[in-house]
C-alpha cells in the first residue's frame, strides 16, 4: 500500500478498501499477476527499436557462431533455403499486346537478356555469384543476421545494373535528427516511419571501417528484413526465438559425449612396494611432477600409499536421444517447420508424412512470396529499366512501364510423396474446374506453357517415327451424346 492509499485509509477506510478491491480486480488475469511464481517473468515495454537496439548485435553475433558451429542451426536454415530458393526463383516475362495477348517475341527477348544478365559477371558487383545464388545468400543472411541491404548499382558491362549485398554491421548505428527526418540506427525515416535513405559505413574486405559514410536513398537500395511490429525499422535474426535452445542442445550433446568418453576410460591401477621403479616409469610434466592420464583399457602402477577414486559419470543414452528429439521439434516448430524436414527423418506413415509436408509447404510458400515481393521484384524492375536505357525496349516504355514490367516468378516446387495418388487427384481437380494446369505445374516448379510445348514436340516427333505414345488423356472435341439429345427433347 502506497502513501496515498494509507492517507485515504486513515480518512476513509471504506474508500481505501474499494480502491484496493478495484486494483486487485484489474489483476485477475494470470498473465498479469505479480506473485512469487511470476517474479522472474519480466515484461517487455517499448517500441521495437527500443527493445532491439541493445540486443541486435549480440543476437546477430551468436547466430553467426551457430552458423559456423551448430549442425542443428544449419540443418534448419538449409531446409528453408532448399525448399524456398532451391535452384532459383526464375522470372517469366508477361508483356501483352494491345489486344491482351502475350507478346511472345518480346517476352523471349527479355528472358534471353535476363539469362545473360543473371550470370555472375553481370548480376554481382563482385562477379562471383549469379542472381539465383544472390537470392540464396540474401535469404540466408536475413535468417541469420536478420537483414541484408541490397544496393542496385549502375555499374555493369552488359547493362547499367549490378547488385551489391551490404551486411548489417555496415549500416550506421547512430540515432539523430536530420532536418525533418530522423536517423534511427542508420535508417533515415520520415515522421511516419517510412524509410527514405540508409547511412552506410565504408569498410574494406578485412572489416576495417572508416569514418566516412554514404547515404543511399531507397531508390538505390532497400533493406531486406521481415518486420513483426509496426515500429520496427531494422531486422533481427529470425533465429532469435530458438537460438538459446539450439545452444542448449549443442551443449547437452557435447556434455553427453564427454560423459560417454569418460565412462569408456575405466582403467586398472596396481600398487607396488617398489615405489622407485614405478615412479620412475611415470611420465612427467614440464615441472617434473608425475603426470597421470586416463585411456581406455589402461593399466597403471602407483606408488605405495597412493590410491585413486574412479569417476562414475551417470548417463542414459536413451535420455539424450529423447531430449534431442524433443528439443529439435521445438526448434523446428519455432521456425514454422516440422522436425522431419529439419532432421531429415523419413520414418512414420504416409498420412503423417503428407500432413507434415503440406504444413511445411505453407511456410515455404509464405517465404517464397516474401522473397519474390521484396527481393526479386525490385531487382526485376531495375533490370527492365536498365534494358530500356540500353535501347532494347520500345520507345513507349516510360509511358507504359507497368505493362513492360509484368512478370511471373516460377518458384521451385515439391515432389509428391505418392505420385499416383497426387496425379489422380490433380487430374480430377482439373476436370472438375477446381484448379488449372498452370497451378498444378507451378506446384512442381514447372511452366505449363513449356510443358504443353514439349508435349506437342514429342507427339509430332513420335508421329513422324511411327511410335505410339500412351497418353491416356488426349483432348477430344466436345459432342452431345444421344442420351443428352433425348433428354433435351423431353425437356422441350
Amino acid at each position: 500500500m502506497n502513501i496515498i492509499d494509507k492517507i485515504i485509509g486513515w480518512v476513509s477506510p471504506q474508500r481505501a478498501y474499494e480502491r484496493q478491491a478495484y486494483r486487485d480486480a484489474l489483476r485477475q488475469y494470470d498473465a498479469a499477476s505479480m506473485d512469487r511464481l511470476n517474479s522472474d517473468w519480466q515484461p517487455a515495454y517499448g517500441t521495437a527499436e527500443q527493445l532491439a537496439t541493445g540486443s541486435r548485435d549480440i543476437i546477430r553475433g551468436r547466430a553467426r557462431a551457430a552458423e559456423m558451429n551448430s549442425d542443428l542451426a544449419e540443418a534448419a536454415v538449409i531446409a528453408l533455403l532448399r525448399n524456398v530458393i532451391g535452384a532459383g526463383i526464375v522470372p517469366q516475362a508477361k508483356v501483352r499486346n494491345r489486344n491482351g495477348k502475350l507478346n511472345n517475341d518480346l517476352n523471349k527477348k527479355i528472358e534471353k537478356a535476363w539469362a545473360k544478365w543473371a550470370e555472375p559477371e553481370n548480376a554481382d558487383i563482385r562477379g562471383i555469384s549469379n542472381f539465383y545464388e544472390l537470392q540464396e545468400m540474401a535469404l540466408r543472411r536475413m535468417v541469420y543476421d536478420g537483414e541484408i541491404l541490397v544496393n542496385k548499382t549502375s555499374q555493369g558491362s552488359y547493362l547499367p545494373l549490378s547488385i551489391q549485398l551490404i551486411e548489417a554491421e555496415n549500416i550506421g548505428a547512430v540515432s539523430i535528427t536530420n532536418g525533418k527526418n530522423n536517423i534511427i540506427n542508420g535508417v533515415e525515416v520520415t515522421e511516419h516511419g517510412r524509410p527514405v535513405a540508409y547511412h552506410i559505413s565504408q569498410t574494406d574486405p578485412m572489416g576495417l571501417r572508416s569514418f566516412d559514410t554514404v547515404r543511399l536513398t531507397t531508390d538505390q537500395a532497400f533493406l531486406l528484413f521481415k518486420p513483426k511490429r509496426p515500429s520496427q525499422i531494422r531486422g533481427i535474426s529470425l533465429l532469435a526465438l530458438v537460438l538459446r535452445r539450439i545452444h542448449d542442445i549443442d551443449e547437452y550433446m557435447d556434455a553427453d559425449l564427454i560423459a560417454a568418453r569418460v565412462a569408456a576410460c575405466f582403467s586398472v591401477f596396481v600398487t607396488s612396494q617398489n615405489s622407485a621403479r614405478q615412479t620412475s616409469m611415470l611420465p612427467r610434466d614440464s615441472k617434473g611432477r608425475p603426470n597421470i592420464t586416463m585411456a581406455p583399457g589402461m593399466v597403471r602402477h602407483l606408488s605405495p600409499g597412493e590410491s585413486i577414486e574412479f569417476a562414475d559419470p551417470k548417463r542414459n543414452a536413451g535420455t539424450a536421444s529423447e531430449y534431442s528429439a524433443t528439443q529439435t521439434r521445438r526448434v523446428a516448430s519455432g521456425l514454422g517447420m516440422s522436425a522431419d524436414i529439419v532432421a531429415r527423418n523419413i520414418s512414420g506413415n504416409f498420412s503423417a508424412a503428407r500432413q507434415n509436408l503440406l504444413e511445411d509447404q505453407k511456410t515455404f510458400r509464405q517465404v517464397q512470396k516474401f522473397v519474390i515481393t521484396h527481393f526479386c521484384m525490385p531487382i526485376w524492375k531495375a533490370f527492365i529499366d536498365a534494358l530500356y536505357l540500353a535501347g532494347e525496349l520500345p520507345s513507349d516504355y516510360l509511358a507504359n512501364k507497368d505493362k513492360y514490367q509484368e512478370v511471373a516468378w516460377l518458384a521451385p516446387g515439391w515432389s509428391w510423396i505418392d505420385p499416383v495418388k497426387e496425379v489422380n487427384a490433380n487430374k480430377e481437380a482439373i476436370k472438375s474446374g477446381l484448379t488449372t494446369l498452370e497451378d498444378v505445374c507451378a506446384s512442381s516448379g514447372r511452366d505449363w506453357e513449356e510443358v504443353l510445348e514439349q508435349r506437342k514436340l514429342e507427339q509430332d516427333r513420335a508421329k513422324e517415327l511411327g511410335v505410339l505414345l500412351d497418353y491416356s488423356s488426349e483432348l477430344q472435341p466436345l459432342t452431345m451424346g444421344d442420351d443428352d439429345t433425348t433428354q433435351e427433347g423431353a425437356d422441350g
